[in-house]
């Protein structure tokens, strides 16, 4: 006989479900950038210790969200939250990362006769770098002619040019001024002429008022800290805005005369990284940096306000699409972004793009009919700013 042996299987202990190792990266990735992104609204413009978050580059503000929801794919459980975050950080920072939409349908009404052409260009501190100037070239910039450096503004035919940068600077770091006024009527006959500080407008129609916008009543109790005297250009740290209200003929005019006022604002804003000292310094972005960059801005922006001219105003601002200081330019001023054809313009560094600080404004009675940025064929860092307007009313 055989004994039959009934055996019961037992149900072992459940396993364990242990999460990969890089799932807690992967998933508080989203939640910080979007962190990084709120911050970076409230803060940007408003506060000068968040000068540094404020170099990160525009089109990280696009880019980013959408690589970290392609890496969160693999996390299914998650996949959902991870979209609603990534998808809240791509609309927060969607106006920050120098992304022109409109260049896809807008389409700028054509030029009638009579439009004005206007050049706005960071000149690179003029023609420094030519033949055997003494003072050292800035670092990494090519050498130039001067006869390049003229036949490129010609090349531009504009009846106003915008330029910045009409200065030297020593070995010191010292702003030296520069006189090259003689030379600007011979290659300009006809034209008007207006200077202040590092500024210089070119005028094919005469001028009625220049006026350097002066900071200092416009900058903190730190006054002689935040503006310092340069005996080799004395008005150097004061004056970064050149007003000048030039007489354009055609429409009702005032005085009934035919003509009409137009006032350009050719700009220079402070840079947020200081030129000195040299290398990576955290002195470089620093509280006085950003109280001149204000400082000058609110100049400006109470300028424009009483202004009852049609207004353009062009030039260098030092501020990136992702920087929040330009809130600081009054409402009344119109962007002339959506004109340019470009999905990503860029006018910084010239030779190797990688964002915008240069930007061109109007008042909603000014018409922009074309608007490029042109490279400066290695004269500069900075692309031009090329404008064809006109004004109405």
């Amino acid at each position: 006989m055989t004994d039959t042996r009934v055996v019961t299987a037992t149900a072992g202990p459940e396993p364990v479900r242990r999460s990969r190792w890089w799932s807690w990266p992967l998933l508080s990735a989203p939640v910080a950038w979007l962190v990084f992104v709120v911050l970076h609204r409230v803060l940007s413009g408003r506060v000068w210790w968040w000068q540094v978050p404020e170099l990160v580059p525009p089109l990280a503000f696009a880019v980013l969200p959408v690589l970290l929801l392609a890496v969160a794919l693999p996390a299914r459980r998650a996949r959902g939250w991870i979209a609603a975050v990534t998808l809240a950080s791509l609309v927060l920072g969607a106006g920050l990362s120098g992304l022109n939409p409109a260049a896809l349908w807008h389409r700028a009404p054509p030029a009638p006769p009579g439009a004005i052409t206007v050049f706005s260009w960071n000149t690179l501190y003029w023609d420094m770098v030519v033949g055997g100037e003494t003072m050292p070239p800035p670092t990494g910039t090519p050498a130039r002619d001067i006869d390049d450096f003229y036949r490129y503004l010609h090349d531009q035919k504009a009846d106003v040019y915008l330029l910045q940068e009409y200065v030297y600077f020593g070995p010191d770091s010292k702003a030296i001024r520069v006189d090259d006024l003689a030379r600007l009527r011979r290659e300009f006959p006809g034209y008007h002429i207006a200077t202040a500080s590092e500024l210089v407008t070119v005028s094919r129609f005469p001028i009625a008022l220049q006026q350097g916008l002066d900071l200092r009543p416009w900058v903190s109790e730190r006054r002689d800290a935040i503006l310092p005297p340069d005996p080799g250009l004395p008005d150097f740290s004061a004056v970064k805005t050149l007003r000048t209200d030039v007489r354009v003929g055609g429409g009702s005019g005032n005085g009934g005369n035919g003509e009409k006022i137009v006032s350009f604002y050719n700009t220079h804003i402070n840079s947020p990284v200081h030129a000195f000292p040299k290398g990576m310094d955290p002195r470089r972005l620093n509280r006085t940096q950003y109280e001149r960059r204000q400082a000058n801005l609110r100049a400006l922006a109470a300028d424009v306000e009483r202004n009852p001219h049609p207004v353009v105003l062009a030039g260098d601002f030092n501020a990136s699409p992702a920087m929040g200081i330009l809130r600081l330019l009054p409402d009344r001023l119109v962007d002339a972004t959506p004109v340019l054809g470009s999905l990503y313009p860029t006018s910084w560094d010239d030779r190797w793009p990688l964002w915008r600080i240069d930007w061109a404004f109007t008042t909603p009675d000014v018409t922009v009919h074309r608007y490029g940025l042109v490279w400066s064929e290695g004269l500069s860092d900075h692309s031009g700013q090329h404008l064809v307007i006109s004004t109405s009313g």
